[in-house]
């Protein structure tokens, strides 16, 4: 190799090239484009292995995703960190810091902020419980936290949720498409994929042991302090429902009532005061005893009222008793397997219940509508028999 690359031979080399340099340059010019083309198409196919590999690391099916068993420490700091400042600016109605940390937020929900929060003194022992969602920078996120209330000294535990996303800079916010305010009054589109991971999310063991654990701390709290259970069920649930009635989703659904049935007309007025931003702390504040009424604006109805209107199929409410779930049962809104699903209680779950209604049993629920919810009657056990 060395004696092909003499002197005589690059000399006859250039004189060739010297008197075919037509040929020449044109041989090189195809070379050229050859080795181009090498190029292009190698560095294409690896850029469609690198995207097939990536793909087939994120476009998992929303049927097939599953959440890791365990909460994770992801992005916990910054989570943390946006969690405070949110409920920060939540008990002082700073609803310009509010729709920066939490977006969209509607007009209805400002204003229904604006009536809850004055009752807030702080929120304190916030404690973020995080699982990483479909796509990366995603993450479903369980909050305990204590709620303190003015003029009342016992805290009120409650369990929040919140889907949180990562913007094109890299930060944190709160999407507030899925609010408990906007997943209850549909002002804002909802996607049907991410409502299925949050049908999921609250599905899982981990979720459930997780709302045991605060239902029990909250009810021991309410019935505890005297001024805690007027707060929740009598002043801020009062101030709810005159939010309902007087805001513009009371009058739109007013507009509806002529094709709803009185049933569909009670469990709308019902979530009225059950609803509220991102916080099942709101649906607890909005625990009263007037499980049910007929009146489409029913967040008028007092208490006295809704009794005087209980219908032979909802009769009063004998005494409390407790039952015993015998297997994993679901909890719902209301007493139909087509209402909404609230989550899941495992077995030996004991619960405080109200009496029955149809197949179903009622039984204090920190997120059920006014405090109740509904499970199978089958699914429990009287304790004691």
């Amino acid at each position: 190799m060395k004696d092909f690359f003499n002197k005589e031979t690059l000399d006859n080399i250039k004189q060739f090239c010297a008197e075919n340099k037509k040929y020449v340059g044109v041989a090189g010019v195809l070379v050229g484009l050859i080795l181009i083309l090498i190029v292009v198409v190698a560095g294409g196919n690896n850029g469609r292995q690198s995207n097939t590999e990536a793909g087939s690391q994120t476009e998992i099916s929303v049927k097939d995703f599953e959440f890791e068993k365990d909460y994770t420490n992801d992005a916990k700091d910054d989570i943390s960190t946006l969690l405070a400042d949110y409920y920060k600016a939540y008990v002082g109605d700073d609803l310009d810091t509010l729709g920066k940390l939490a977006t969209p937020m509607s007009d209805n929900e400002k204003s229904y902020i604006g009536v809850v929060s004055q009752y807030y003194e702080s929120v304190n022992d916030i404690t973020p419980y995080t699982k990483n969602g479909l796509k990366k920078g995603t993450y479903f996120v369980s909050v305990k936290n204590s709620i303190k209330f003015t003029g009342v000294d016992t805290q009120a535990p409650t369990l929040d949720f919140f889907y949180i996303e990562t913007d094109k800079d890299g930060k944190l916010f709160i999407n507030n498409v899925y609010s408990n305010f906007n997943r209850t009054y549909c002002e804002n589109a909802l996607d049907d994929d991410i409502m299925e991971l949050i049908s999921k999310y609250t599905a899982s063991s981990e979720f459930a042991d997780l709302h045991e654990e605060v239902q029990k701390a909250y009810e021991q709290a309410v019935g505890s302090d005297a001024n805690l259970k007027t707060m929740l069920e009598t002043t801020l649930t009062g101030a709810i429902k005159q939010w309902y009635t007087s805001s513009g989703i009371a009058n739109l659904k007013k507009s509806d009532a002529d094709t709803q049935t009185t049933e569909a007309d009670t469990q709308q007025a019902d979530d009225a005061s059950q609803s509220g931003d991102q916080q099942t702390t709101d649906a607890n504040a909005g625990q009263t005893a007037d499980q049910q009424t007929t009146d489409a604006n029913a967040g008028q109805t007092t208490d006295t009222n809704a009794a005087n209107q209980q219908t032979a199929e909802q009769p009063q409410a004998p005494a409390e008793y407790q039952v015993v779930t015998k297997d994993v049962v679901k909890v719902r809104d209301g007493a139909s397997t087509d209402a909404k699903e609230l989550g899941l209680l495992k077995e030996q779950v004991t619960l405080t219940a109200y009496g029955t209604e149809g197949d179903w049993t009622i039984v204090s629920y920190s997120a059920g509508t006014n405090g109740r919810a509904y499970i199978k009657t089958e699914n429990l056990q009287t304790v004691g028999q």
